[in-house]
């Protein structure tokens, strides 16, 4: 910090260019404001890519995660952290997004067993199956629980949602793949809720 009795700045107040003056005890204060460090080191280079691409890969999902975490109002925020630590997966600059590891649902509602997919080429349908049967468990369930089923097409950057299109009794669904959206660029989560919509299971990535 510098003070002067007479000068440019004591006719100013305020800030001039990277500096800051004010009058203090009937003195002239002049600060110099600190200059932004911006080494860009490898480790800066790679968390500011890895925290880039959960960003981007998370952002369409946005609305999905918001109704797979109920009552959560956290769920987005905290998933992008859980997210940055353990979905990512490769070496920098060639960092890749695992959306296996990312949990569109999550609570207490009991996740069938034996759940499987599988793409009907012929008709560009996705087929799902699971047991209909509930089982023991500590975990709530009913036959007329709700099948909600996320898609996401991370080429297209679009996701595509289909909530309440079967219950828990019927034991299989099929849903149709939007035309241009291939197996590979697709990603695929299914989970339930309650008839009451008040609660969810945790969802399975499905591939």
């Amino acid at each position: 910090m510098a003070s002067f009795k007479d000068s440019f700045f004591s006719k100013l107040s305020g800030k001039v260019g990277n500096v800051n003056t004010y009058i203090l005890n009937g003195k002239q204060v002049v600060r110099a404001n600190p200059i932004p460090n911006d080494p860009k080191t490898p480790k800066q280079l790679a968390h500011r890519m890895k925290f880039a691409l959960v960003n981007k890969g998370l952002s369409p999902l946005n609305r999905s995660i918001k109704l797979g975490h109920r009552g959560d109002t956290n769920a987005y925020r905290s998933l992008v952290g859980k997210a940055y630590r353990e979905a990512i997966v490769g070496e920098y600059p060639n960092f890749a997004l695992d959306y296996s590891k990312i949990k569109i649902a999550e609570c207490k509602l009991q996740l069938p067993a034996e759940i499987k997919m599988e793409l009907d080429d012929e008709n560009r349908a996705v087929n799902f199956t699971w047991e209909a049967k509930i089982a023991t468990s500590q975990n709530p369930a009913k036959a007329n629980d709700q099948i909600n089923i996320v898609v996401f097409n991370a080429k297209h950057n679009v996701v595509d949602s289909f909530s309440g299109v079967a219950k828990r009794s019927d034991g299989n669904v099929s849903i149709d793949l939007l035309k241009g959206w291939t197996l590979d660029d697709t990603h695929f989560w299914i989970y339930f809720s309650s008839h009451s919509l008040q609660m969810n299971s945790e969802s399975l990535y499905c591939c």
